[in-house]
């Protein structure tokens, strides 16, 4: 399965805890067409590869795209992936471990796989056609089912000796006690600011007989719980969702403060699903908490801002990587 510069369309996948997005891009890179569909990580590794499959074969049908014109596919995983042979080694909320990833879904489509970190693909398409294309030294934070995060430094993106480097959702913003991560510690950003964090303290909440909108919203079904619903009951002023929303902003405000004391970056950048849907009652938030923690702390020094892409970083940055260099 070669590469060849002849094949025009590359797709991109974002792939999520909760959801799969895969979408079609042209040579120009232009997104031409997007599918969705739920991951249910549940079923294991085989059946959400099937499922993975399934959603690319519904993307090249509805853009009438032969998968004889696909030079790649590129995917974002949420975990450590060895990006030199495609092996996903970790990915909690997958409950994934050692899945050789590109191996297994080029065989299902017969085109070329490229894996790397969700947030590193993200990171790419912040770099390239987000908010960060005029800066050489950044940072980008995605909130989502888990918290990832990109480096850039010097106008080069930062991976770490292993390429695993911006693992920032798992940076300890509670010392003692705090809820356990996926990833086996207690007291992670992501255990306690992340949208599956979220989540499960409004779960919680409404077993001990909070009130909240969130239980009509999801007619009584908490699997049914996502950003949309989340942000709906925030902007409908539901004291609980308010409540955990404000309590997230302050742990992402102390992780953007802790990353900004140690790398001085121009920006701290914020995306994904959360962020999207209530970026512009969360970033002030997220910025006052930040400021109480940055050491002799301006705004004119670190801007902290959103991506600018929306939720589509994950996909456009996957298919970014996935196309083969020019010759």
């Amino acid at each position: 399965m070669k590469r060849s510069a002849a094949k025009p369309f590359v797709v991109g996948i974002d792939l999520g805890g909760t959801k799969i997005l895969a979408a079609v891009f042209d040579h120009r890179h232009r997104l031409l067409v997007r599918e969705k569909k739920s991951t249910k990580p549940e079923l294991g590794a085989d059946a959400v590869l099937n499922r993975i499959a399934e959603c690319v074969n519904e993307a090249l049908a509805v853009s009438a795209v032969a998968h004889s014109s696909v030079a790649g596919i590129g995917v974002g995983v949420p975990g450590m992936v060895d990006t030199r042979t495609g092996t996903v080694r970790v990915a909690p909320n997958l409950q994934w471990q050692n899945v050789p990833f590109a191996k297994l879904l080029g065989a299902r489509l017969r085109i070329p796989v490229t894996v790397v970190n969700d947030v590193q693909a993200g990171t790419t398409a912040v770099q390239q056609f987000g908010a960060g294309r005029t800066l050489r030294d950044f940072v980008c934070m995605f909130i989502g089912t888990g918290i990832g995060g990109g480096i850039v430094l010097g106008g080069q993106q930062y991976r770490g000796s292993a390429g695993m480097g911006g693992e920032i959702g798992h940076m300890a913003v509670i010392a003692d006690g705090g809820p356990k991560c996926g990833c086996g510690n207690r007291g992670c950003l992501e255990a306690v600011a992340s949208r599956g964090a979220i989540v499960r303290r409004v779960i919680e909440e409404m077993k001990d007989g909070r009130k909240t909108l969130v239980r009509d919203l999801c007619d009584r079904d908490p699997r049914r719980i996502r950003s949309r619903i989340i942000a709906e009951a925030y902007l409908e002023g539901d004291k609980l969702v308010r409540e955990i929303i404000n309590d997230a902003c302050e742990y992402v405000g102390i992780g953007a403060a802790n990353l900004i004391n140690v790398l001085n970056p121009q920006a701290v950048i914020l995306g994904g699903g959360l962020i999207e849907a209530l970026g512009d009652k969360m970033l002030p938030r997220i910025r006052k908490s930040a400021w109480r923690h940055v050491i002799g702390a301006t705004s004119e020094r670190v801007n902290i801002i959103d991506c600018g892409l929306g939720d589509d970083a994950g996909i456009i940055g996957a298919a970014l990587l996935a196309r083969p260099p020019v010759k």
